[in-house]
């Protein structure tokens, strides 16, 4: 998993043009020294053994991964350090937090802040009480979703709150934990939503509607995530690193 990290890394850089940098972080090691989380300039010893690597990013998201051996000072790094418009600071950034809160990277990126994991399975496409923000694409219908089935039939109420005003009911079977966007509903629009179950309390969702326009799905988990589809956005990366490592 930390060299599928380390490749994700590589292929968001792939394709762009060289740039300098006057400082970085070291993000992810292997059989490297500095260690993770350190802070580098030009004139920083570098020291990589044969079978390791190291990864460095500047604090305006330019990232380059070195593989050994190498015995040398970060100058050759930076020099190779690249960046460009296809996937920007704010991409890698997002890409890199998600990579962290996944779960399987949390020791090797040191120099990035840390996000809180969302406790339960929550699918790409599922609405809990804990979103807030929905990124909704064309042809997807969402998911209600809660940790807790109920032990009886309760109902659903959900009311969208911007004109066209709908009021919505549905019966959330006993014992489900999920209710797809029921049929004869009109389909979800921009907008905001509250919605309830049964006598638990009502929670408040806005849906954003993008164009589904991505390169990969790393490339959706990051606008997902800009957009504040934090939950969204975790699922489909976790998906994406799952994918990847049982191709491997």
């Amino acid at each position: 998993m930390k060299r599928l990290l380390a490749l994700l890394i590589v292929l968001v850089a792939f394709g762009t043009n060289a740039a300098l940098a006057e400082t970085a972080f070291v993000i992810e090691g292997e059989n490297a020294e500095p260690a993770v989380g350190v802070q580098v300039s030009e004139n920083t010893k570098i020291s990589i053994d044969p079978e390791g690597h190291l990864v460095i990013m500047t604090e305006s998201g330019q990232i380059i991964r070195k593989n050994g051996p190498y015995d040398g000072t970060a100058a050759v790094l930076f020099e190779q350090i690249v960046s460009g418009d296809a996937m920007d600071g704010s991409m890698l950034e997002s890409l890199l937090e998600l990579a962290e809160v996944s779960g399987t990277a949390e020791e090797q990126l040191g120099a990035v802040r840390g996000v809180e994991v969302e406790t339960g399975e929550v699918g790409p496409n599922m609405i809990s009480t804990s979103v807030t923000v929905f990124c909704l694409t064309e042809g997807v219908m969402p998911e209600f979703f809660t940790s807790k089935a109920p032990d009886v039939d309760e109902p659903l109420v959900v009311r969208r709150r911007v004109r066209p005003i709908q009021y919505l009911e549905a019966t959330w079977p006993a014992g489900t934990t999920n209710l797809p966007w029921p049929a004869d509903w009109e389909p979800p629009e921009e907008g905001r939503y509250v919605w309830a179950l049964g006598q638990r309390g009502s929670a408040a969702v806005k849906i954003v509607e993008l164009e589904d326009e991505f390169a990969s799905p790393l490339e959706q988990a990051a606008v997902f995530y800009d957009e504040g589809c934090e939950s969204q956005a975790k699922a489909i990366f976790r998906d994406a690193l799952f994918a990847a490592a049982n191709k491997n």
